[in-house]
């Protein structure tokens, strides 16, 4: 047998080259960090079907139907078919759009449903956020008394907070007095 003698630099360097030999694990990659992150929602043919019948259904109606770029369904009903000043009860118009509405999401059951209520910033914000949830609250209980799911939908009251145009105009607070409906299909 015979003996090797290494000296100090040659035996470190030969000591990491059996260490880098006997991992079993392959070496790490680096980060995917650079990828895009995808879509939370995806915009599907269901929701681009219930997008062209509800624009058709509600032609002339001054109703406001697009989708979102995150990909959801935006169904933006306008004070005049909405409520009354001051009231959370279902007018004939907007029934007659929510009627519609639930057409289409009784049978989509891989969706939920957003309903947003807003008001103009005439009163306090206490009411006006009272009035706002109970709004949507409203149409919720409209669209679940057509056949939409109750666990399909939630509400949300935005008082004054979310103005579409400046409230010192009568036409201005009445473009602010809306309810918004957000339909996403379900990861």
């Amino acid at each position: 047998m015979r003996k090797l003698l290494v000296s100090g630099a040659a035996a470190a360097a030969l000591m990491f080259i059996a260490g880098c030999a006997s991992q079993s694990t392959p070496p790490a990659q680096p980060a995917a960090a650079a990828q895009p992150a995808a879509p939370a929602n995806s915009w599907t043919a269901r929701l681009a079907a219930l997008k062209s019948d509800l624009e058709a259904s509600t032609k002339g109606t001054g109703v406001v139907i697009e989708q979102t770029t995150d990909n959801q369904l935006h169904v933006v009903i306008p004070n005049e078919l909405s409520f009354d000043t001051g009231r959370s009860n279902v007018k004939r118009n907007l029934a007659q759009v929510l009627d519609k509405v639930a057409e289409g999401l009784k049978t989509a059951t891989a969706v939920s449903v957003r309903v947003v209520g807003h008001t103009d910033n005439v009163g306090s914000e206490e009411g006006n956020e009272r009035l706002s949830v109970s709004r949507a609250d409203s149409v919720r209980n409209h669209l679940v008394g057509r056949g939409v799911s109750t666990t399909a939908i939630t509400t949300d009251g935005r008082g004054s907070r979310e103005p579409l145009v400046d409230n010192n105009t009568a036409a201005g607070r009445a473009q602010n007095r809306r309810v918004e409906i957000f339909v996403a299909e379900k990861a």
